[in-house]
């Protein structure tokens, strides 16, 4: 049975033009077993040795890249980038790459790629429920407490993800609806989306559960600092400025900043936990993804960086980010080692953000200075009075409260634009963060809009369908 969403119908006309959002899913190969986490005709595990032989190999798939929805890979990366503000698809020479979100929406044949994202968080969620609802026998363990740590942790990430892609912005005006909850086995439940507040509710209490286990085994991944680190993505993301801050700078306390020579040495590597990067996917090596990554580098010589993006760089000649092309070369091409993780620039980004929507503007400035300190050479401080004007020819006209841009306010978000390239998708997910501004790309001779209620991706139709009380996102209708 194939199925289509296309825009509603107040959003019909604008959209028309440029995108048909086609999907396909057979309801009967894909009726949703997130609800059922024991699975049928299999042995549950039963003892410390099988549940560590389980967290072992989710963990494996998230080091060789294998299971991107968790923490990411290159191949998710460079999508979300791609589509973007931060590259330039009219010069582009390779078709390989998604330059638009509708192209990642309509998905292929086989089905849509960002509902399978939702399918395959709510599988690693029953996965974790496994581990965490049936690890009876040595739970009191050091490595039972080390299991059902990561379990708490993975589950945690999953419902953040999940609240990212699938959910509007909490601080929004239509940031209400959260996620189906499941957290234990229950045949006859049927879950509804519940409230943004308690999916956030959910995923903090994950992420305070697991370090409650006093995570020790790295072998697991989901150490403490890497916990603190998601528990500071969350709450930033959620608008919680203090507890953004307070988790940002535990990680700080315990992976400080590099300086520009360690900076560089460690964006010139692109696996293993260097430098002060916390967690990633990707971590091994592995023939697949080797060989995948060196490709993907190449299909982005094709495309330019935007000249927006570029010209954030003001100090070019000291930036340790430009100079020797670490980033991006003279022709705006990327050069930057792509990243999928948790590195300790992002925790400074967030304390910095944080400080500013508390009010506490001499703070985000020094914190910005100090950041900027350690990427460029005989960096000069600025002041409230030497700092940029707000460019209004930006996407991003507002910040996370909905509040025009400041000349400080602007710098942190254009600091961080410049930091995070090729990084978890950062880009896109700020602009979702901060205003949801529509946009276009111009391809040929056709502009490619990027809508507001795109930012939000479609919920799994199967599983509508299967529950009808999941409400999907507003701008996607089902048709059959």
């Amino acid at each position: 049975m194939n199925i289509i969403i296309i825009p509603s119908a107040s959003q019909a006309s604008a959209i028309a033009r440029s995108i048909a959002i086609t999907l396909a899913a057979t309801v009967m190969a894909a009726c949703s077993n997130y609800l059922d986490i024991k699975p049928y005709g299999k042995e549950i595990p039963e003892t410390v040795e099988d549940f560590s032989a389980l967290m072992h190999d989710l963990c494996y798939n998230i080091d060789i890249g294998e299971q991107p929805e968790i923490v990411g890979n290159y191949a998710l990366t460079t999508d979300f980038e791609a589509m973007s503000d931060n590259m330039e698809p009219v010069l582009e020479t390779n078709s390989s790459m998604w330059y638009y979100i509708g192209d990642v929406l309509k998905g292929s044949s086989s089905g849509n790629t960002k509902q399978m994202v939702w399918r395959q968080l709510y599988e690693a969620i029953r996965s974790c429920n496994i581990i965490i609802g049936e690890l009876k026998e040595g739970r009191d363990t050091r490595e039972g407490l080390d299991i059902i740590g990561a379990a708490y942790a993975v589950r945690g990430v999953c419902y953040y993800q999940l609240i990212r892609q699938f959910c509007a912005p909490p601080l929004a005006d239509d940031g209400t609806l959260g996620v189906p909850i499941v957290t234990e086995f229950d045949m006859e439940a049927m879950p509804a989306r519940a409230s943004m507040a308690a999916t956030i509710a959910q995923a903090e209490s994950d992420f305070r559960q697991a370090l409650d286990c006093d995570p020790q085994n790295a072998l697991y991944l989901f150490t403490a600092d890497a916990i603190h680190g998601y528990l500071a993505r969350l709450y930033h993301w959620a608008g919680r400025w203090q507890d953004a801050r307070d988790e940002a700078l535990i990680v700080l306390s315990h992976h400080p900043m590099l300086d520009a020579e360690a900076f560089a040495e460690m964006q010139s590597q692109q696996f293993g936990l260097r430098g002060n990067r916390i967690v990633m996917g990707d971590r091994i090596s592995s023939q697949n993804n080797a060989l995948s990554i060196s490709s993907t580098m190449t299909a982005l010589t094709d495309r330019p960086l935007s000249v927006r993006y570029t010209r954030l760089f003001a100090e070019q000649k000291q930036d340790v980010r430009v100079r020797n092309n670490l980033y991006f070369n003279r022709k705006r091409k990327a050069r930057r080692t792509i990243f999928s993780g948790m590195r300790s620039a992002e925790m400074a980004l967030i304390a910095m953000e944080a400080a500013y929507h508390l009010g506490d503007h001499a703070t985000a400035l020094s914190e910005l200075n100090a950041f900027r300190a350690l990427r460029i050479d005989n960096y000069v401080a600025l002041s409230e009075a030497t700092l940029p004007p707000v460019d209004t020819t930006e996407t991003v006209k507002v910040d996370a409260m909905g509040y025009a841009l400041t000349p400080l306010s602007q710098a942190i978000l254009n600091e961080r634009r410049k930091e995070m390239l090729l990084e978890n998708g950062d880009r896109w997910f700020e602009l979702k963060r901060n205003g949801r501004p529509e946009w276009w790309v111009a391809v040929g001779a056709q502009k490619f809009w990027t809508r507001r209620f795109m930012y939000t991706f479609p919920i799994l139709i199967a599983d509508i369908q299967l529950n009808p009380a999941i409400i999907q996102n507003p701008g996607y209708d089902e048709t059959y």
